[in-house]
């Protein structure tokens, strides 16, 4: 059992307690045969602390502290010391998968510690990279879809739900699909946005067709009293007429480079369709076209879609350290949407999944400015059913932030274990105190004095909140996050 069974009684005897006593205490298996890890000693008492596998990484993990605080230190230590306490390493590979999100481009040693386990794949917007792998199956989801281009749930959303089912319908004959365009926006309702729709796709079209489809489509103007388009030498009152003056775009062929053009072809020719077909307003979905088109370059750097099997390694260290902000908030949310979802499949034969997320206050902030309100409640709601549901499904998540009060409190107050390193900051210690039920106020007021690498560690595999120094990693494994040495780089 655990807790207080016997107070004190005044005229007690007091004892001076051993180290012996001391370390069982500090003991947090349930028998001699539970496997510890080692991550540091006690402050007061100089002992180790080992912790425990079962109960830490077994849980969602929060890592909180000031920066030079030394969380990355705490992330990278927790994480290698389990590492190194695996002995087989070819069912500990067939059994789990970790995914380290890194921000700033700090944790490559990772991979130099442990080549045979990790891969670390460096995306770039700014040159060539590395890229993150999806089958075509996969990346042809609308949830998955959503989450790249930010689509709006009640509008853009079953809009892309409908260019899958779409895809599915007509294959890959993206010509078939434009002449059935054609013939739709000069029917019976054409509707005035149409053509400078078809205009866009030029730059998709075959280099040696595209002046032919400039001069044609430049022919047609809209006759606002009338609503339909119009052509110098005919009023195309059917059919027939309107393919006489579409002949070079109608039997031009698209040049399709990589699968974020055929997202935009697809997404452009159904909004003609949609619109043509009043189902829907184009002021609601033309939004979500410019975002396909204006993504698609960044995408097309990171991303790589098809389904050659791949060999990945159990633990993926993924930097964005060189990505634009787009792509920062984005990658993120498609990882996490994606493999819960796939964790959840009943066929996976993945047990556990561990996602970490470095500086985790990038994607979970309630209060950021930059994105629209409908697209961020869909965001925080997305970590929010993964802390919540993740468990069950042996879905873990280890997040680590330097601004704990800018994360959802939703998320904060379902994390089971905390390694709480210096903060100062009142909301980040008001936070603390109304989330975390396992802290008590003596542990809470050391936590703005507390020194470089110290940290307290509390929650549901504790007994006890602990006052711990996490031993500093070797040079050559310790995440790239020093502050540099200035009296070194001036030589003084």
């Amino acid at each position: 059992f655990s807790g207080i069974k016997y107070l004190p009684m005044i005229n007690d005897r007091l004892y001076l307690i051993s180290d012996d006593k001391i370390s069982e205490i500090y003991s947090f298996s349930k028998n001699t045969k539970t496997p510890l890890i080692n991550i540091g000693r006690s402050m007061l008492e100089e002992l180790p602390i080992n912790i425990p596998i079962n109960g830490v990484f077994n849980s969602h993990i929060g890592i909180f502290g000031n920066t030079g605080s030394g969380k990355s230190n705490t992330l990278a230590k927790l994480y290698q010391s389990l590492i190194n306490r695996i002995d087989n390493i070819e069912l500990f590979s067939s059994k789990s998968k970790f995914v380290l999100i890194d921000f700033n481009g700090e944790y490559g040693t990772l991979e130099s510690s442990f080549p045979e386990l990790c891969q670390s794949i460096k995306l770039s917007t700014k040159k060539d990279g590395g890229k993150i792998h999806f089958g075509e199956k996969e990346f042809w989801d609308d949830e998955l879809l959503s989450v790249l281009f930010s689509a709006t749930e009640k509008t853009q959303k079953p809009f892309l739900t409908h260019l899958i089912k779409s895809k599915l319908k007509y294959d890959d004959d993206l010509g078939e699909y434009l002449k059935r365009t054609i013939k739709i926006m000069f029917g019976t309702n054409p509707h005035k946005e149409t053509v400078n729709l078809l205009k866009s796709l030029i730059p998709y079209f075959e280099e040696g067709d595209q002046q032919k489809i400039i001069d044609e489509l430049s022919l047609f103007t809209w006759h606002s009293g009338q609503d339909k388009y119009t052509h110098p030498d005919s009023w195309l009152d059917n059919t027939t007429e309107v393919m006489q003056h579409t002949q070079a775009t109608y039997n031009s062929n698209f040049n399709v480079t990589s699968v974020f053009d055929e997202i935009a072809i697809r997404a452009t020719l159904q909004l003609i369709n949609s619109v043509s077909r009043n189902y829907v307003q184009y002021d609601h979905i033309y939004p979500l076209i410019n975002k396909i088109i204006a993504m698609s370059s960044s995408l097309a750097k990171v991303i790589e879609i098809n389904d050659v099997q791949q060999n990945n390694k159990p633990i993926s260290i993924i930097s964005l350290k060189e990505c634009n902000q787009s792509i920062k908030k984005t990658i993120p949310m498609m990882i996490a949407k994606c493999s819960f979802l796939e964790h959840k499949s009943s066929d996976n034969k993945i047990e556990s999944f561990h996602l970490i997320i470095d500086e985790a206050h990038n994607i979970l902030s309630e209060s950021s400015v930059r994105e629209a309100e409908t697209w961020k409640d869909y965001r925080l709601e997305l970590f929010e059913e993964i802390i919540k549901e993740g468990r069950k499904f042996g879905y873990f998540v280890t997040i680590s932030s330097q601004r704990p009060f800018d994360i959802s409190p939703t998320i904060v107050s379902q994390l089971h274990n905390y390694f709480i390193h210096r903060l100062v900051n009142e909301n980040d210690l008001y936070l603390l105190k109304n989330t975390l039920s396992t802290l008590d106020a003596a542990s809470r007021t050391l936590i703005p004095t507390l020194p470089p690498g110290a940290c307290i560690i509390s929650g549901t595999a504790f007994h006890t909140p602990l006052l711990v120094q996490i031993d500093r990693l070797a040079e050559e494994s310790a995440p790239q996050s020093d502050t540099l040495d200035l009296e070194n780089l001036w030589d003084l």
